[in-house]
């Protein structure tokens, strides 16, 4: 046989087997499953609009540490539209408003924690910590540096 009888015998051979014995196995299927689209979930901000007052302890570089026993803190929140809110920080010496510091914050997304910027003043992050109760640590690295940390009641 010739050389080109030899290969056409093979080819035809192969093909037979082929056609014979089709098939045994199938592609495994990658189809995709269709997915309905979601949206994102809209956060439960909690309600802070109110007067929030409490105690106050921490350390700044000229007194170090102390719990200023005879200070007092309040947040008055005068305005919120949904995780956004502002007001005012008031501090108070002996019953007597000595420090009014306009604020604005915002609440993250899981609707427990906050950010407050507060005017010339640093920069404070605080906590939904039980009903009607916040906790807030306060950073400030104007001169004198100080941090603070205020549990608030609301009143």
């Amino acid at each position: 046989m010739e050389n080109w009888q030899i290969t056409g015998f093979f080819a035809i051979l192969i093909l037979g087997i082929v056609l014979i014995g089709g098939c045994t196995s199938t592609a495994p299927s990658h189809a995709a499953t269709p997915t309905t689209p979601t949206t994102p979930a809209v956060p439960v901000t909690p309600n802070l609009i109110g007067t929030w007052t409490g105690t106050m302890q921490g350390y700044d570089e000229i007194t170090g540490y102390s719990d200023w026993g005879n200070m007092t803190i309040s947040m008055v929140v005068k305005d919120q539209q949904g995780q956004f809110f502002s007001g005012n920080l008031v501090i108070r010496i002996n019953s007597t408003s000595v420090k009014t510091t306009p604020v604005v914050g915002i609440f993250e997304n899981e609707g427990k924690t906050f950010f407050m910027v507060e005017e010339n003043n640093g920069y404070t992050k605080g906590w939904i910590i039980g009903d009607n109760k916040i906790q807030l640590f306060h950073l400030d690295d104007h001169k004198p540096i100080d941090v603070a940390i205020d549990t608030l009641t609301r009143v």
